[in-house]
């Protein structure tokens, strides 16, 4: 299969989780044979590292008019069969289909709402419009895809579109790069101190719900003294969790890294006696998560206290890798962390007990198989 892989706000140079989700997907989608056009935002393209069968390309810079026209040559000169794109307003993707008669379906990975959480609310006085004009290319898409129940149920109440062309696949993990590591080894590698560390892994906005761990760490240094928070990731919200620690007296036990490579990653998590992922009610709830990380801890064998969030508390309780408690409650993080930080050889259990069910369930292979079966479905029914 052709696929024409429309990624238009993503640049790949980026260390996000959006960046690491197509870079990964189209990776494994090319490794089984498709050959996938890849269009990102990154300002120079290069095949490095996006394996066999994916050929990268910059989008236009000079605004969406050219970057429809751009996009079509491109599934015109690569005889593509099928546009597919992640993003939350498919208008160039649709318009493709339009110009070149082939299929298109849209990857929704999160909500609107998430630009305004990030300090972007929509200011325009066509906003409105434009949401319903987004709404019915919806309805126009061969499929969407969803990485969660909860999110396919939103886009199915607020586009309309049939229950039958939405499809759920959930992220992955590279379960190679992301394997279980010695902790002491780890921890020389990352500079971190030879400490208990409990240690988040992701993008610092609001809805990772990191006010809530740091201030659980008065709690938990109340138990044990030598613990260190290590949060692992860049952004908006780096000042002010610095700030949260200087005045509950825990700065000295945080470390907060900004943005590494994605490489690195699996270090910092090696060097953990449990990872956390402390999601925050608001946003989340409603939705429902397929987190990168939840996924990452997994396969590198750590102990995880997560949020009940739905797609996050199915996963940990099925595999049986850790403890699911109430979101936005530092006590009850601080205790079910402290749980962990006190057994280590309990933790180390859990921790290879979500590594075999990441495993053997949630690979990038088998999320690249999901999508490819659901590709091929759209190219049927079109």
């Amino acid at each position: 299969m052709n696929i024409l892989c429309l990624a238009l706000d993503i640049d790949l140079t980026n260390q996000r989780g959006d960046s690491v989700h197509v870079r990964e997907l189209v990776r494994a989608l090319g490794a089984r044979g498709n050959l996938v056009s890849l269009v990102t935002a990154t300002p120079k393209p290069t095949a490095a590292g996006l394996g066999p069968n994916v050929r990268h390309y910059s989008r236009s810079r000079e605004g969406d008019p050219a970057t429809l026209l751009q996009c079509a040559a491109i599934a015109r000169a690569e005889k593509a069969d099928i546009v597919y794109e992640r993003r939350l307003s498919p208008k160039i993707s649709f318009g493709v289909s339009r110009l070149m008669g082939i299929p298109f379906v849209v990857e929704v990975n999160g909500v609107e709402a998430d630009a305004t959480l990030q300090g972007r609310p929509p200011t325009s006085q066509w906003w409105p419009v434009r949401r319903r004009l987004r709404y019915s290319m919806y309805r126009k898409a061969a499929l969407v895809i969803a990485v969660s129940s909860g999110l396919g149920a939103y886009i199915l109440a607020q586009t309309g579109i049939p229950q039958e062309r939405l499809v759920i696949v959930p992220n992955g993990v590279d379960t190679d790069h992301f394997s279980p590591l010695d902790p002491a080894l780890s921890r020389r590698r990352t500079g971190l101190s030879d400490s208990q560390w409990v240690v988040f892994v992701g993008n610092l906005v609001p809805w990772q719900g990191l006010d809530t761990a740091v201030r659980a760490m008065p709690h938990v240094l109340a138990a044990h003294p030598t613990a260190r928070l290590a949060i692992v990731g860049g952004g908006m919200l780096h000042h002010s969790l610095e700030q949260l620690g200087d005045s509950l007296g825990v700065r000295p036990a945080m470390t907060i890294t900004g943005w590494i490579r994605h490489e690195d990653v699996p270090a910092y998590i090696g060097a953990s006696d449990v990872c956390i992922a402390p999601f925050t009610k608001a946003r989340n709830e409603a939705i429902g998560l397929s987190p990168l990380k939840i996924f990452e801890y997994m396969a590198c064998g750590r102990p995880i206290v997560a949020s009940k969030i739905p797609g996050v508390s199915e996963l940990i309780e099925q595999s049986g890798c850790g403890v699911v408690i109430a979101p936005d409650d530092p006590k009850a993080l601080a205790a079910a962390t402290s749980q962990f930080l006190s057994n280590r050889e309990e933790g180390s259990t859990i921790g290879m007990r979500g590594r075999r069910f990441v495993v053997a369930r949630y690979t990038w292979s088998k999320t690249a198989e999901k999508v490819e079966k659901a590709l091929y479905k759209a190219l049927d029914a079109a």
